[in-house]
């Protein structure tokens, strides 16, 4: 009791230092009660020449569309996946989701365009199987949408490999492609739980 007589006064003898303190800066901490909701993302992101290519690059104008919100690109990758990767249909994911001549950084393709990416893959997927692991979209800081998906593939030729395929989005067209392949030593990793 005597600890808090003390107390109390001293307490109240700072309230005049505490009022003139410098404010909470409470717009940086979320205050309002409820689930954390994330900030829009833009659907049409901005940079220089993006609101071109969904023409220049040749979307398909029947199936695609130059706006989407995130949710759309999610299911378009989806789609285009199991098209190419479990239906083996590579002409029409191509033809469906992909833009004519979309930019492909992938080493093992000789050039840019879905007629190259079909002739290419098709052999390449035959007699072989994909088990998707994971997928997601997303946006970098500069605004542009970008899709990936992450899969183990199973050649007979080549054995099994661990691919990340990444498409650079506009709307629901997929504009520019990189892939990124390894291949898989499941006998000889050290950890427990290695690529999947």
């Amino acid at each position: 009791m005597y600890l808090a007589q003390l107390t109390l006064p001293f307490l109240l003898s700072l309230f005049p230092l505490l009022s003139r303190a410098r404010p909470f800066n409470s717009h940086r901490y979320r205050t309002t009660p409820g689930p954390y909701q994330p900030p829009a993302q833009p659907s049409q992101p901005e940079f220089p020449g993006f609101s071109s290519e969904y023409y220049s690059l040749g979307c398909p104008k029947n199936t695609t569309s130059p706006h989407a919100t995130q949710r759309e690109q999610l299911e378009v990758l989806i789609n285009y996946a199991q098209l190419l990767y479990i239906e083996q249909d590579v002409a029409q994911a191509y033809h469906t989701y992909a833009a004519t001549n979309f930019i492909n950084h992938a080493p093992e393709v000789p050039g840019d365009g879905t007629a190259i990416a079909i002739g290419t893959q098709t052999p390449m997927l035959k007699g072989g199987s994909v088990q998707i692991q994971r997928q997601f979209t997303g946006y970098n800081l500069s605004g542009a949408a970008f899709g990936v998906t992450y899969f183990k593939g199973i050649s007979p030729v080549e054995g099994v490999g661990v691919i990340a395929d990444i498409w650079r989005m506009q709307g629901t067209c997929l504009l520019e492609h990189w892939d990124v392949a390894e291949g898989a030593t499941l006998n000889t990793t050290t950890n427990p739980h290695p690529y999947f």
